[in-house]
């Protein structure tokens, strides 16, 4: 994020400070517009890993458990659950693949950015 912010352009900033922007009206109507690709790249890999954790070591309660949990504790079972155990990836990919899906053009920008100067 830092370096995404600092391709901005500082004569942007600056243009808006002579025109008497605040620092908050800078932040949130010209720089945040600019990194919202960052951002959901950002929301997405933060998510990915939340979805994944078993959360073995926080949650104590079987019924809060989450999918990924249940995944492990059924692979950890005999041979014949080699079904469940795709049907139960399956569905843990379906969410993260439909979010990156709707944002594919925001995080291709992002990506595209990411090399230039």
């Amino acid at each position: 994020m830092k370096q995404f912010m600092q391709q901005i352009p500082d004569e942007l900033i600056e243009s808006a400070k002579i025109d008497g922007a605040s620092e908050y009206r800078i932040f949130f109507q010209i720089v945040m517009p600019l990194v919202k690709p960052a951002w959901l790249t950002l929301v997405i890999l933060l998510f990915q890993r939340l979805w994944t954790t078993d959360g073995g070591s926080f949650i104590f309660s079987e019924e809060l458990k989450p999918v990924s949990y249940a995944l492990r504790q059924i692979a950890q079972g005999s041979i014949e659950r080699a079904g469940t155990i795709a049907a139960v990836s399956f569905i843990m990919m379906i969410v993260p693949v439909t979010f990156f899906i709707l944002s594919q053009s925001r995080i291709v920008e992002t990506f595209s950015h990411s090399g230039m100067k």
